[in-house]
């Protein structure tokens, strides 16, 4: 438990935006803390007809289902690696050169919190594999002495990656920090992401010979969109916060 708690608190440090930069607003707050998540359940929620609509077994339906949403949830965070420096790329693009300038001065919480996540998946997989890999070069002996010695690191790893997962849904690796419509757009971005790599790769524990029809899973992305559209208009309209230029605050 004091391992856990102490995961927590790392976490939160490097990968939670300082309070100041969260927006006073209880229901915008609600509308973060739910979107990624909403739109990992939409998503699945649309298939679940699918169990009755077709000649299946049961429980060779339900392992698929199941595959589909923890791969969805564990490629979320590696795919924002790659989305976020491109979004919020493109993001700086289209603003004023004079906002532009303020929110690049805003760049350094959402670098920390990418390099906090990578860094610890990194040795995650390298304290994971490296042993093995050691082993096989070298003896079982080595490579069983470098696990044990690595493994207060492999546990730190495993940790703070797992833990990372609600709060990156959360905050987008403190984008906010930059702008407060941020999150919104790269989780719109992440959304179709999913959808395209569920398309393209399709996960199947038990091969039954069925995929869902891409209308079908159009659901979580759109239902995700919505909901950010949602919050982005409330930016503007409660708060005055505009998309391509940024506040006084």
């Amino acid at each position: 438990m004091a391992l856990m708690a102490r995961d927590r608190e790392i976490v939160e440090r490097y990968l939670k935006p300082p309070q100041e930069r969260i927006l006073d607003d209880r229901l915008i707050q609600g509308i973060q803390l739910t979107r990624f998540w909403f739109g990992i359940s939409i998503a699945m929620l649309v298939e679940v007809p699918q169990a009755g609509a077709r000649d299946i077994p049961l429980l060779d339906w339900l392992a698929n289902w199941a595959a589909s949403g923890v791969v969805r949830l564990l490629a979320a965070p590696f795919l924002l690696l790659v989305t976020v420096p491109l979004v919020v790329g493109a993001f700086l693009a289209l603003v004023s050169s004079a906002d532009r300038q303020r929110m690049t001065a805003r760049l350094r919480g959402p670098s920390i919190a990418v390099g906090m996540f990578l860094g610890h998946w990194l040795l995650l997989v390298a304290t994971a594999i490296g042993p093995f890999w050691l082993g096989h070069r070298t003896s079982v002996l080595v490579g069983g002495i470098t696990f044990l010695a690595g493994l207060p690191l492999l546990l730190r790893a495993i940790g703070f990656v797992s833990m990372s997962v609600p709060c990156i849904a959360r905050h987008m690796f403190r984008t906010m920090e930059v702008h407060q419509a941020l999150p919104a757009l790269l989780t719109v971005v992440l959304s179709w992401e999913l959808l395209l790599v569920g398309e393209l790769f399709p996960v199947h524990v038990v091969d039954n010979g069925y995929d869902a029809p891409l209308w079908l899973s159009l659901g979580g992305a759109l239902a995700t969109s919505a909901v950010a559209a949602w919050e982005i208009g409330r930016l503007r309209a409660r708060h005055g916060i505009r998309l391509r230029s940024l506040s006084s605050a």
